[in-house]
Protein backbone atom coordinates (compact mmCIF):
# COMPACT_ATOMS: atom_id res chain seq x y z
CA UNK A 1 0.00 0.00 0.00
CA UNK A 2 0.91 3.29 -1.36
CA UNK A 3 1.78 5.84 1.69
CA UNK A 4 1.21 9.59 1.85
CA UNK A 5 4.30 12.08 2.42
CA UNK A 6 3.61 14.71 4.53
CA UNK A 7 4.63 17.53 2.54
CA UNK A 8 1.83 15.99 0.59
CA UNK A 9 -0.54 16.30 2.87
CA UNK A 10 0.96 19.56 3.72
CA UNK A 11 0.15 20.87 -0.05
CA UNK A 12 -3.14 19.52 -0.63
CA UNK A 13 -4.96 21.03 2.63
CA UNK A 14 -2.76 24.68 1.64
CA UNK A 15 -4.42 24.37 -1.35
CA UNK A 16 -7.94 24.20 0.27
CA UNK A 17 -6.85 27.02 3.12
CA UNK A 18 -7.00 24.26 6.11
CA UNK A 19 -4.08 24.71 8.46
CA UNK A 20 -1.76 21.68 7.68
CA UNK A 21 -0.47 19.73 10.32
CA UNK A 22 -0.08 20.28 14.74
CA UNK A 23 3.93 20.93 14.29
CA UNK A 24 4.53 24.69 13.14
CA UNK A 25 7.60 23.98 11.07
CA UNK A 26 8.15 27.76 10.76
CA UNK A 27 8.69 28.12 14.84
CA UNK A 28 10.52 25.28 15.64
CA UNK A 29 14.02 25.32 16.51
CA UNK A 30 16.16 22.84 13.63
CA UNK A 31 19.46 23.60 15.65
CA UNK A 32 21.13 21.90 12.62
CA UNK A 33 20.08 23.72 9.45
CA UNK A 34 22.07 25.64 6.43
CA UNK A 35 20.25 28.72 5.39
CA UNK A 36 22.21 30.19 2.70
CA UNK A 37 21.93 33.47 0.04
CA UNK A 38 22.78 34.35 -3.23
CA UNK A 39 24.62 37.21 -3.62
CA UNK A 40 24.51 38.32 -6.87
CA UNK A 41 27.15 40.26 -8.39
CA UNK A 42 25.25 43.69 -8.42
CA UNK A 43 25.12 43.37 -4.72
CA UNK A 44 28.22 43.22 -3.91
CA UNK A 45 29.67 46.49 -2.52
CA UNK A 46 33.25 47.41 -4.22
CA UNK A 47 34.63 48.86 -0.94
CA UNK A 48 35.76 46.36 2.05
CA UNK A 49 33.76 48.32 4.83
CA UNK A 50 30.62 47.59 2.31
CA UNK A 51 31.43 44.02 1.74
CA UNK A 52 31.93 43.65 5.69
CA UNK A 53 29.06 45.25 6.14
CA UNK A 54 26.87 43.29 3.81
CA UNK A 55 28.14 39.89 5.85
CA UNK A 56 27.20 41.04 9.11
CA UNK A 57 23.71 41.92 7.64
CA UNK A 58 23.37 38.40 6.20
CA UNK A 59 24.63 36.36 10.09
CA UNK A 60 21.88 39.55 11.86
CA UNK A 61 19.24 37.55 9.79
CA UNK A 62 20.65 34.11 11.07
CA UNK A 63 22.32 32.99 7.61
CA UNK A 64 25.54 31.14 7.49
CA UNK A 65 26.33 30.40 4.46
CA UNK A 66 26.91 32.67 1.11
CA UNK A 67 27.44 31.93 -2.32
CA UNK A 68 28.68 35.21 -3.97
CA UNK A 69 28.30 35.80 -7.82
CA UNK A 70 32.34 35.67 -8.55
CA UNK A 71 32.28 34.39 -12.74
CA UNK A 72 29.53 35.52 -14.30
CA UNK A 73 28.52 37.35 -18.25
CA UNK A 74 31.57 36.38 -19.49
CA UNK A 75 33.83 38.39 -16.86
CA UNK A 76 35.43 37.55 -13.24
CA UNK A 77 34.60 40.02 -10.67
CA UNK A 78 38.05 39.29 -8.87
CA UNK A 79 41.25 39.65 -10.33
CA UNK A 80 42.06 36.76 -12.55
CA UNK A 81 44.85 35.51 -14.68
CA UNK A 82 42.70 33.56 -16.94
CA UNK A 83 39.54 36.23 -17.42
CA UNK A 84 39.00 39.64 -17.84
CA UNK A 85 37.68 41.69 -14.97
CA UNK A 86 34.06 42.66 -14.51
CA UNK A 87 33.72 46.24 -15.90
CA UNK A 88 31.57 46.78 -12.49
CA UNK A 89 34.52 46.03 -10.29
CA UNK A 90 36.84 47.66 -12.29
CA UNK A 91 39.16 49.46 -9.18
CA UNK A 92 37.47 47.86 -6.64
CA UNK A 93 39.52 45.55 -4.00
CA UNK A 94 38.95 41.68 -4.39
CA UNK A 95 35.68 41.22 -2.98
CA UNK A 96 36.13 37.57 -2.03
CA UNK A 97 39.03 37.66 0.70
CA UNK A 98 37.69 40.73 2.36
CA UNK A 99 34.13 38.55 2.15
CA UNK A 100 35.71 35.33 3.19
CA UNK A 101 37.49 36.83 6.65
CA UNK A 102 34.90 38.26 7.33
CA UNK A 103 32.49 35.69 7.11
CA UNK A 104 34.46 32.71 9.02
CA UNK A 105 35.32 35.34 11.68
CA UNK A 106 31.15 35.50 12.05
CA UNK A 107 31.28 31.74 11.55
CA UNK A 108 29.49 31.52 8.09
CA UNK A 109 30.79 29.79 5.16
CA UNK A 110 31.27 30.87 1.50
CA UNK A 111 30.79 29.07 -1.46
CA UNK A 112 31.61 31.35 -4.54
CA UNK A 113 28.88 31.21 -6.59
CA UNK A 114 30.02 30.46 -11.19
CA UNK A 115 28.46 30.59 -14.11
CA UNK A 116 29.46 27.75 -16.25
CA UNK A 117 28.35 27.78 -20.04
CA UNK A 118 26.41 30.51 -20.06
CA UNK A 119 29.10 33.49 -21.09
CA UNK A 120 26.94 36.50 -21.59
CA UNK A 121 23.83 37.96 -22.94
CA UNK A 122 22.26 38.38 -26.79
CA UNK A 123 21.49 41.78 -27.92
CA UNK A 124 17.98 42.41 -26.42
CA UNK A 125 15.91 44.54 -24.00
CA UNK A 126 16.67 43.19 -20.62
CA UNK A 127 13.47 43.65 -18.51
CA UNK A 128 14.43 45.22 -14.88
CA UNK A 129 15.68 42.75 -12.37
CA UNK A 130 18.62 42.35 -9.55
CA UNK A 131 21.26 43.98 -11.48
CA UNK A 132 21.51 47.67 -12.91
CA UNK A 133 23.78 47.02 -15.20
CA UNK A 134 23.04 47.15 -18.81
CA UNK A 135 24.82 47.16 -22.01
CA UNK A 136 22.08 45.33 -24.03
CA UNK A 137 24.57 43.22 -26.36
CA UNK A 138 27.21 42.07 -23.39
CA UNK A 139 28.82 39.01 -25.03
CA UNK A 140 31.44 38.73 -22.07
CA UNK A 141 35.13 38.45 -22.40
CA UNK A 142 34.89 34.42 -23.10
CA UNK A 143 33.21 34.52 -26.15
CA UNK A 144 34.99 38.11 -27.34
CA UNK A 145 38.20 36.19 -27.52
CA UNK A 146 36.78 32.79 -28.80
CA UNK A 147 33.33 33.58 -30.73
CA UNK A 148 33.81 30.38 -32.15
CA UNK A 149 33.42 28.93 -28.53
CA UNK A 150 29.74 29.75 -29.07
CA UNK A 151 26.83 27.39 -28.82
CA UNK A 152 23.59 27.69 -31.44
CA UNK A 153 19.93 27.36 -30.86
CA UNK A 154 18.85 25.24 -33.94
CA UNK A 155 17.00 28.46 -35.81
CA UNK A 156 20.72 29.84 -35.30
CA UNK A 157 22.76 27.46 -37.10
CA UNK A 158 19.91 27.69 -39.78
CA UNK A 159 19.51 30.92 -40.19
CA UNK A 160 23.50 32.05 -41.16
CA UNK A 161 26.79 31.09 -41.88
CA UNK A 162 27.91 30.39 -38.28
CA UNK A 163 30.72 28.40 -39.31
CA UNK A 164 33.72 30.72 -37.23
CA UNK A 165 31.20 31.74 -34.82
CA UNK A 166 31.01 35.32 -36.50
CA UNK A 167 28.77 38.32 -35.36
CA UNK A 168 27.31 36.59 -31.93
CA UNK A 169 25.30 40.26 -31.33
CA UNK A 170 23.25 40.25 -34.67
CA UNK A 171 22.18 36.77 -34.23
CA UNK A 172 18.45 36.81 -34.23
CA UNK A 173 17.91 33.46 -32.51
CA UNK A 174 18.90 33.23 -28.96
CA UNK A 175 15.61 33.80 -27.72
CA UNK A 176 16.51 33.23 -23.80
CA UNK A 177 18.90 36.40 -23.98
CA UNK A 178 21.40 34.31 -22.97
CA UNK A 179 25.05 33.31 -24.73
CA UNK A 180 26.42 29.75 -24.44
CA UNK A 181 29.62 28.00 -24.39
CA UNK A 182 29.85 25.05 -26.47
CA UNK A 183 30.28 22.16 -23.96
CA UNK A 184 31.34 19.82 -26.28
CA UNK A 185 34.91 22.28 -27.23
CA UNK A 186 37.59 20.27 -25.43
CA UNK A 187 39.33 24.02 -25.58
CA UNK A 188 36.29 25.75 -23.63
CA UNK A 189 36.53 23.00 -20.76
CA UNK A 190 39.81 23.09 -20.36
CA UNK A 191 39.49 26.67 -19.90
CA UNK A 192 36.68 26.85 -18.04
CA UNK A 193 38.12 23.78 -15.52
CA UNK A 194 40.96 26.01 -14.99
CA UNK A 195 38.99 29.16 -14.35
CA UNK A 196 37.00 27.27 -11.37
CA UNK A 197 40.41 25.71 -10.22
CA UNK A 198 41.83 29.14 -10.02
CA UNK A 199 38.71 29.99 -7.13
CA UNK A 200 39.19 27.25 -5.28
CA UNK A 201 43.61 27.11 -5.28
CA UNK A 202 43.66 31.01 -4.39
CA UNK A 203 41.34 31.45 -1.84
CA UNK A 204 39.89 29.35 1.60
CA UNK A 205 36.80 29.03 0.30
CA UNK A 206 34.17 26.55 1.82
CA UNK A 207 32.61 25.23 -1.44
CA UNK A 208 31.90 25.67 -5.14
CA UNK A 209 28.74 26.82 -6.42
CA UNK A 210 28.26 26.01 -10.22
CA UNK A 211 25.16 28.01 -12.31
CA UNK A 212 24.35 27.25 -16.08
CA UNK A 213 25.64 23.75 -15.66
CA UNK A 214 23.14 23.04 -18.84
CA UNK A 215 22.20 23.80 -22.06
CA UNK A 216 19.61 26.74 -22.66
CA UNK A 217 16.18 26.21 -22.15
CA UNK A 218 14.89 23.46 -24.88
CA UNK A 219 11.39 24.44 -25.37
CA UNK A 220 12.04 28.54 -26.07
CA UNK A 221 14.31 26.75 -29.18
CA UNK A 222 16.09 23.18 -29.29
CA UNK A 223 19.41 23.69 -28.25
CA UNK A 224 23.11 22.38 -29.29
CA UNK A 225 23.49 23.31 -32.71
CA UNK A 226 26.91 24.49 -33.27
CA UNK A 227 29.36 23.77 -36.32
CA UNK A 228 31.10 21.88 -33.27
CA UNK A 229 28.38 19.95 -31.84
CA UNK A 230 27.03 18.79 -35.20
CA UNK A 231 30.42 17.87 -36.44
CA UNK A 232 30.96 15.87 -33.45
CA UNK A 233 27.74 14.13 -33.30
CA UNK A 234 27.62 13.39 -37.06
CA UNK A 235 31.41 11.63 -36.43
CA UNK A 236 29.71 9.42 -33.13
CA UNK A 237 26.45 8.73 -34.97
CA UNK A 238 26.91 8.72 -38.50
CA UNK A 239 23.86 11.92 -38.88
CA UNK A 240 23.79 15.50 -38.62
CA UNK A 241 21.27 16.86 -35.63
CA UNK A 242 19.11 18.56 -38.19
CA UNK A 243 17.97 15.59 -39.90
CA UNK A 244 16.87 13.53 -36.77
CA UNK A 245 13.11 15.14 -35.92
CA UNK A 246 11.25 12.13 -37.34
CA UNK A 247 13.69 9.30 -36.26
CA UNK A 248 13.08 8.49 -32.67
CA UNK A 249 16.05 6.53 -32.17
CA UNK A 250 18.23 9.80 -32.99
CA UNK A 251 16.28 11.48 -31.29
CA UNK A 252 17.36 9.72 -28.34
CA UNK A 253 20.84 9.53 -29.56
CA UNK A 254 20.80 13.55 -29.67
CA UNK A 255 19.19 13.50 -26.07
CA UNK A 256 21.87 11.25 -25.05
CA UNK A 257 25.03 13.20 -26.54
CA UNK A 258 24.11 16.53 -25.24
CA UNK A 259 23.46 15.54 -21.47
CA UNK A 260 26.82 13.22 -21.92
CA UNK A 261 28.25 16.52 -22.21
CA UNK A 262 27.36 18.04 -19.09
CA UNK A 263 27.48 15.16 -17.14
CA UNK A 264 31.14 14.48 -17.97
CA UNK A 265 31.85 18.27 -17.14
CA UNK A 266 30.39 17.88 -13.57
CA UNK A 267 32.28 15.05 -12.99
CA UNK A 268 35.52 16.40 -14.06
CA UNK A 269 34.82 19.68 -12.12
CA UNK A 270 34.27 17.37 -8.67
CA UNK A 271 37.48 14.70 -9.07
CA UNK A 272 39.46 18.50 -9.65
CA UNK A 273 38.14 20.16 -6.75
CA UNK A 274 38.19 17.38 -4.26
CA UNK A 275 41.35 16.72 -5.54
CA UNK A 276 42.87 20.48 -4.71
CA UNK A 277 40.92 21.12 -1.68
CA UNK A 278 39.40 17.44 0.02
CA UNK A 279 36.70 19.44 1.91
CA UNK A 280 35.38 22.14 -0.45
CA UNK A 281 31.76 21.23 -0.61
CA UNK A 282 30.26 21.00 -4.91
CA UNK A 283 27.21 22.53 -4.87
CA UNK A 284 25.25 23.47 -7.83
CA UNK A 285 21.56 25.43 -8.91
CA UNK A 286 19.56 23.02 -10.90
CA UNK A 287 16.04 22.92 -12.72
CA UNK A 288 13.49 22.40 -9.34
CA UNK A 289 11.80 19.49 -11.37
CA UNK A 290 14.35 16.73 -11.96
CA UNK A 291 12.58 14.98 -15.18
CA UNK A 292 11.69 18.65 -17.16
CA UNK A 293 15.74 19.55 -15.96
CA UNK A 294 16.81 16.22 -18.07
CA UNK A 295 14.45 17.59 -21.03
CA UNK A 296 14.69 20.88 -21.54
CA UNK A 297 17.96 21.56 -19.87
CA UNK A 298 19.56 18.66 -20.27
CA UNK A 299 20.63 18.41 -16.64
CA UNK A 300 20.35 14.98 -15.37
CA UNK A 301 21.46 16.65 -12.01
CA UNK A 302 19.61 12.84 -9.97
CA UNK A 303 22.87 11.10 -11.86
CA UNK A 304 25.30 13.55 -10.44
CA UNK A 305 23.75 12.92 -7.15
CA UNK A 306 23.59 9.11 -7.42
CA UNK A 307 27.54 9.25 -8.40
CA UNK A 308 28.50 11.79 -5.33
CA UNK A 309 29.99 14.42 -7.63
CA UNK A 310 27.52 16.88 -5.56
CA UNK A 311 27.41 17.61 -1.79
CA UNK A 312 24.53 20.25 -1.84
CA UNK A 313 21.95 20.02 -4.22
CA UNK A 314 20.27 23.62 -4.63
CA UNK A 315 16.92 23.90 -6.98
CA UNK A 316 15.81 26.92 -8.35
CA UNK A 317 12.20 26.45 -6.76
CA UNK A 318 10.79 29.67 -7.38
CA UNK A 319 7.32 29.96 -6.57
CA UNK A 320 4.68 32.27 -5.47
CA UNK A 321 2.51 29.03 -5.01
CA UNK A 322 2.79 27.55 -2.12
CA UNK A 323 1.37 23.82 -2.85
CA UNK A 324 3.01 24.08 -5.77
CA UNK A 325 6.53 24.87 -3.86
CA UNK A 326 5.58 22.25 -1.52
CA UNK A 327 5.22 19.36 -4.40
CA UNK A 328 8.49 20.60 -5.88
CA UNK A 329 10.54 20.10 -2.31
CA UNK A 330 8.86 16.50 -2.37
CA UNK A 331 10.25 15.71 -6.45
CA UNK A 332 13.38 17.04 -5.05
CA UNK A 333 14.08 14.92 -1.87
CA UNK A 334 12.52 11.80 -3.84
CA UNK A 335 15.31 12.19 -6.41
CA UNK A 336 18.35 13.04 -4.14
CA UNK A 337 17.87 10.65 -1.68
CA UNK A 338 20.77 10.13 0.63
CA UNK A 339 23.86 10.76 -1.60
CA UNK A 340 23.63 14.41 -0.85
CA UNK A 341 22.04 17.35 0.58
CA UNK A 342 18.85 19.50 -0.21
CA UNK A 343 18.52 22.77 -0.28
CA UNK A 344 15.51 24.39 -1.97
CA UNK A 345 15.88 27.53 -3.77
CA UNK A 346 13.60 29.88 -2.49
CA UNK A 347 13.10 33.21 -4.91
CA UNK A 348 12.20 36.41 -3.15
CA UNK A 349 11.13 38.38 -6.55
CA UNK A 350 8.47 35.91 -6.86
CA UNK A 351 6.91 35.86 -3.56
CA UNK A 352 3.70 38.09 -2.79
CA UNK A 353 4.06 38.73 0.55
CA UNK A 354 7.11 38.81 3.05
CA UNK A 355 5.04 35.94 5.27
CA UNK A 356 5.45 33.57 2.06
CA UNK A 357 8.79 33.29 2.82
CA UNK A 358 7.93 31.93 6.47
CA UNK A 359 5.63 29.37 4.43
CA UNK A 360 8.04 28.05 2.14
CA UNK A 361 10.84 27.60 4.56
CA UNK A 362 8.62 25.67 6.48
CA UNK A 363 7.54 23.72 4.00
CA UNK A 364 10.86 23.42 2.97
CA UNK A 365 11.53 22.16 6.16
CA UNK A 366 8.62 19.66 6.46
CA UNK A 367 9.92 18.29 3.21
CA UNK A 368 13.08 16.62 4.43
CA UNK A 369 15.14 19.28 3.20
CA UNK A 370 18.38 20.36 5.61
CA UNK A 371 18.38 23.99 4.52
CA UNK A 372 17.25 26.73 2.12
CA UNK A 373 18.71 29.48 -0.20
CA UNK A 374 17.45 32.42 -0.64
CA UNK A 375 17.25 34.17 -4.20
CA UNK A 376 18.84 36.99 -3.58
CA UNK A 377 21.11 39.80 -1.78
CA UNK A 378 19.58 42.31 -3.99
CA UNK A 379 15.79 41.23 -2.41
CA UNK A 380 17.04 40.99 1.36
CA UNK A 381 14.82 44.06 2.29
CA UNK A 382 15.12 45.20 5.90
CA UNK A 383 11.53 43.74 6.42
CA UNK A 384 12.42 40.63 4.59
CA UNK A 385 15.31 40.37 7.27
CA UNK A 386 12.56 41.01 10.40
CA UNK A 387 10.44 38.63 8.99
CA UNK A 388 13.43 35.67 9.42
CA UNK A 389 14.61 37.25 12.71
CA UNK A 390 11.29 36.97 13.84
CA UNK A 391 10.26 33.40 12.63
CA UNK A 392 11.53 30.48 10.95
CA UNK A 393 15.24 31.83 11.43
CA UNK A 394 15.28 33.27 15.30
CA UNK A 395 18.10 31.18 16.53
CA UNK A 396 21.69 30.67 14.91
CA UNK A 397 21.60 27.17 13.15
CA UNK A 398 24.34 24.47 12.36
CA UNK A 399 25.78 23.67 9.39
CA UNK A 400 24.32 20.42 8.36
CA UNK A 401 27.33 19.13 6.09
CA UNK A 402 30.28 20.27 8.13
CA UNK A 403 30.14 17.58 10.21
CA UNK A 404 27.19 15.58 9.70
CA UNK A 405 27.65 12.73 12.08
CA UNK A 406 28.61 15.50 15.19
CA UNK A 407 25.29 17.19 14.36
CA UNK A 408 23.48 13.76 14.03
CA UNK A 409 24.35 13.38 17.61
CA UNK A 410 22.85 16.89 19.00
CA UNK A 411 19.73 16.63 17.11
CA UNK A 412 19.48 13.10 18.76
CA UNK A 413 20.00 14.72 22.35
CA UNK A 414 17.81 17.41 21.73
CA UNK A 415 14.95 15.04 20.52
CA UNK A 416 15.31 13.27 24.11
CA UNK A 417 14.93 16.04 25.80
CA UNK A 418 11.93 17.33 24.03
CA UNK A 419 10.45 13.91 24.13
CA UNK A 420 10.85 13.73 28.24
CA UNK A 421 8.68 17.44 27.92
CA UNK A 422 6.30 15.52 26.15
CA UNK A 423 6.68 17.57 23.08
CA UNK A 424 7.23 14.55 20.80
CA UNK A 425 6.51 16.07 17.16
CA UNK A 426 9.11 18.33 17.55
CA UNK A 427 11.21 15.77 18.64
CA UNK A 428 10.41 13.38 15.91
CA UNK A 429 11.27 15.58 13.18
CA UNK A 430 14.47 16.42 14.67
CA UNK A 431 15.15 12.60 14.67
CA UNK A 432 14.09 12.39 11.01
CA UNK A 433 16.62 14.92 10.53
CA UNK A 434 19.74 13.23 12.06
CA UNK A 435 18.51 10.27 10.60
CA UNK A 436 18.82 12.05 6.98
CA UNK A 437 22.09 13.27 8.43
CA UNK A 438 23.62 10.33 9.27
CA UNK A 439 22.32 8.29 6.08
CA UNK A 440 24.73 10.90 4.27
CA UNK A 441 27.76 10.39 6.54
CA UNK A 442 27.25 6.58 5.36
CA UNK A 443 26.92 7.41 1.80
CA UNK A 444 29.82 9.76 1.59
CA UNK A 445 31.75 7.28 3.37
CA UNK A 446 30.71 4.09 1.04
CA UNK A 447 32.97 3.04 -1.92
CA UNK A 448 30.32 3.07 -4.45
CA UNK A 449 30.78 2.29 -8.55
CA UNK A 450 29.94 4.43 -10.92
CA UNK A 451 25.88 4.57 -11.47
CA UNK A 452 25.10 5.07 -15.26
CA UNK A 453 22.24 7.49 -16.61
CA UNK A 454 18.92 6.28 -16.68
CA UNK A 455 18.29 6.15 -20.96
CA UNK A 456 16.89 10.24 -21.72
CA UNK A 457 13.40 11.38 -22.22
CA UNK A 458 12.58 11.29 -25.21
CA UNK A 459 9.40 13.80 -24.78
CA UNK A 460 9.21 16.49 -22.36
CA UNK A 461 7.14 15.65 -19.05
Amino acid sequence: MRTISPIAITAFLLALGVPALSLDYACIDPVVEARAIWIDAGAIPKTADGIRKLVRSCRQANLNVLFPEVICRGYAVYPSKHLARDPRFAGAPDPLPVMIREAHRLGMEVHPWVWVFRAGYAKRPIPPGIDTWRDGANMGAILSAHPDWAELSKDASLGQNVSLGRDLKSRPSEKGGGLWISPVIPAARDFLAALFAEVVTCYEIDGLHLDCIRYEVESKSPYGYSPASRALFAKQYGIDPHEIDDIPIHQYEWRKFRERQINTFVQRIALQTRSIKPNVKLSAAVGPIPDEARSELMQNWANWTDNKWLDLVVPMAYSSDDPHFGRMVARERDSVKDSALLLPGIGFFSQKDPQQIVRQIALARDGGAVGQALFAASYLTRERRETLVNGPYSRPSLLPFKSPRVCAGILCQRAKALRSKGECEEADYLASLAETLTRFADSREARTPYVPPTPPPLTNP
